[in-house]
């Protein structure tokens, strides 16, 4: 997995992967369901606040990385994490971002599952018609993250070839949720405390 963390968190005004939810931090929620999911190998990409970062969470076990660029937006970072994997036998990351850290084991199982059974290089999540977050990238496309555009992204790889995508039915709302603002944080904190974890979504991927 690469767990996206090198965001300046402006629109929040702090840093997400250090919000709590359920007892524990976002990174710490992330680093737990992709543990639960069985995946193997983690690296967390961060941002300038890395010391803050590391005086906070444990992060034994798991290969750190610093983007000094996070202005370049997720694209820079996947690239730098890409770098530390390509020479190791993966077949396939599973690219998670910080700010949704309530998306379900099940879910994350799911597309995995649909990975190693499908023949397609990409795997996302899709609930109620819109496409959501984390996605799987295969391998072999592995090399396109280095020549897209920064401003297009990881969208750029998504689209070039609709049939490489393998899109994987949900019941899992948080797939379509960046949760980037306090606004929403206050949200999702008052529907986990009532029981119904259903924040806004974010724009399809």
């Amino acid at each position: 997995a690469i767990i996206l963390a090198a965001g300046a968190s402006a629109r929040m005004g702090r840093p997400k992967a250090l919000l709590h939810l359920r007892g524990e931090t976002f990174l710490e929620a992330v680093l737990h369901g992709c543990a639960a999911s069985g995946v193997n190998r983690c690296v967390v990409v961060v941002g300038p606040d890395v010391d803050n970062l590391l005086s906070t969470v444990d992060l034994g076990g798991v290969t750190v990385v610093r983007n000094p660029s996070p202005e370049t937006g997720p694209i820079g970072s996947i690239r730098i994490a890409l770098g530390e994997l390509l020479n190791h036998p993966v077949e396939g990351v599973l690219v998670w971002h910080v700010d949704r850290p309530h998306v379900s084991v099940s879910t994350v199982t799911a597309l995995i599952d649909r990975f190693h059974a499908s023949d397609e290089s990409i795997v996302l999540p899709e609930f109620d018609g819109h496409r959501g977050h984390p996605v799987i990238f295969g391998r072999a496309v592995f090399e396109e993250f280095l020549w897209v555009p920064d401003d297009e992204g990881a969208r750029a790889v998504v689209r070039a070839d609709p049939s490489r995508v393998a899109v994987v039915p949900v019941d899992d709302v948080a797939v379509t949720e960046d949760i980037d603002t306090p606004e929403a944080y206050e949200e999702l904190l008052r529907r986990f405390d009532a029981g119904d974890a259903s924040p806004p979504r974010s724009e399809d991927a």
